[in-house]
Formats: structure tokens, C-alpha cells, sequence
């Protein structure tokens, strides 16, 4: 291309450009700006690289070339600014990952669902923990008439529970009853059916109506086996029984518990 005519390109570019100069150059410059900064919140494309052609931009589309001037030159004319690029799609979300449980989690429950009472070795268990598909959590529990152990056994398929009336040991009570659309087993037996020690061990084991199992283990003892008797029974009655182990707070844990893989499987 000759220099002469780009020369006379130029001037007729600048010329043009003059005619449509905005009162206020720096508010169009601002303009253009602020106008970059929304577009690279929303991630469109080009947006960067093309705001400050935006904001160099007149009034009818014309380049204006004389809006950035230096010592009364122009320092040549603006790029024409990029197209956006369409918005790429959102990405699917991805599927959260099931938290699985730890022993800290079920040890906290099981300690605030205990009477009121000291509570000391606590300590729990869970997937998270060893990797096995059930949760537990144990403590020496005292209401003030004696160090106990109790215990508490979660896991998402419960085990078929043993009617009561195939029960025969000697001074063992069994009761069966609905509650909480699941069902309540109580069994008042002995850690050793033949009494051979006088350690006693009461039992309460709920199935829900998802068939997860909550089973709580108790003894009046400070340990399950050999320790010396410290009470006539174990701590938690009936009714307390009863309520530890339907207590909606294992609902989240019981869900979070892995199902166990079919044998062989």
C-alpha cells in the first residue's frame, strides 16, 4: 500500500474520529471498564480482551482513534473487540460422595443419649475407622450407684431377631413389641446362661422399618467379662432402653452405614 495513502487513511480515520469525541472521554473510558470487570465475573469469553476496545469505542460505531492521546498524538487506532464465545454449559454436578461414619461420631451420640450420669473410656467405631460395614461406640457409665459397661451396635441390615418364646434360659425376660414403625426386642438374661458368674447382661435391640439394626448392651459390671460385680442390675431401665435405641439421632449415621456386601460377593 503507498505511504500516501495511508497517510490520508489516517487523517480522515482521525478526522472522523474528532467528530464524534464524547463530552467526558474519561467517563467512557470508566464505562468500558466497569463494563469489562461484569463480564469477566460471568466468565464470558473474550471479555478481556476486549474491553478496552469497548471503551475506545464512539457513539455510532466509529473507531475513535483521538480518545487516547499522548503530547497531542494519537497512539493509533483501537482493535475492533472480540465476539463473545456462547457461554460453555454448566457441567453436570457430580454426585456427593455418602460421608462415611466414624467412631467419633457414634461415640458423641451414644453419650448424649446416656441418663444423666458420668461417662468415662468412651470410645467408638466405624467404617471410616476399620472399614467394616456397622458402627459401635462403649463406656463405663455411672448413674451413682456403680460402674456399668455399656455399649451400643449400629449396622443398616439388621439380624433376624429370636422370638422370645425360643428363649428357655432360666431367669431371662424377653418382650416384643412394635414401636416407631420398627420392632423392639428386651431381653433381661446373664453373660453366661449357665450362671456361672452372677454378671447380669440386658439387652435392647430395635429394628427399624428400613430393617437397620440399633442394639444396646449393657452390664452390671465395669466390664463385659471378668470384672468384679459393682451393682445388683445394670444402669438403664426399661423405659431408658426403650429410648436410647429409637432415638431419631442414629437415623443419619444408620443411612451414612455402608450396606453389607452379599457372601461371596
Amino acid at each position: 500500500m503507498p505511504v500516501e495513502f495511508e497517510d490520508d487513511l489516517g487523517d480522515a480515520l482521525r478526522r472522523t474520529a474528532d467528530t464524534f469525541r464524547p463530552a467526558d472521554p474519561r467517563e467512557l473510558v470508566d464505562a468500558g471498564h466497569q463494563a469489562g470487570r461484569r463480564m469477566r465475573r460471568r466468565r464470558t469469553a473474550g471479555a478481556v480482551a476486549g474491553a478496552a476496545a469497548i471503551a475506545a469505542v464512539a457513539v455510532g460505531g466509529v473507531l475513535a482513534g483521538g480518545l487516547a492521546q499522548h503530547d497531542g498524538h494519537t497512539s493509533g487506532v483501537a482493535a475492533a473487540p472480540e465476539q463473545p464465545k456462547p457461554a460453555a454449559k454448566p457441567a453436570a454436578p457430580k454426585a456427593t460422595a455418602a460421608k462415611v461414619v466414624t467412631g467419633k461420631q457414634v461415640a458423641a451420640v451414644f453419650a448424649r443419649l446416656l441418663p444423666h450420669g458420668t461417662v468415662k473410656d468412651l470410645q467408638g467405631s466405624g467404617p471410616a475407622d476399620f472399614g467394616f460395614p456397622f458402627a459401635s461406640a462403649s463406656a463405663v457409665f455411672n448413674d451413682g450407684k456403680g460402674p456399668a459397661e455399656v455399649a451400643v451396635g449400629l449396622q443398616r441390615d439388621g439380624q433376624p431377631l429370636e422370638p422370645c418364646g425360643q428363649i428357655q434360659a432360666p431367669d431371662v425376660s424377653c418382650s416384643l413389641t412394635h414401636v416407631h414403625g420398627g420392632t423392639l426386642q428386651i431381653i433381661k438374661g446373664y453373660e453366661y446362661p449357665d450362671h456361672r458368674v452372677e454378671t447380669k447382661d440386658w439387652t435392647a435391640t430395635f429394628i427399624t422399618s428400613d430393617g437397620s439394626q440399633v442394639q444396646l448392651d449393657q452390664w452390671n459390671s465395669s466390664a463385659e467379662k471378668d470384672a468384679p460385680i459393682t451393682r445388683k442390675n445394670p444402669p438403664l431401665d426399661v423405659a431408658q432402653m426403650t429410648a436410647l435405641v429409637t432415638s431419631p439421632d442414629w437415623k443419619p449415621l444408620l443411612a451414612s452405614l455402608p450396606k453389607p456386601k452379599p457372601y461371596g460377593g
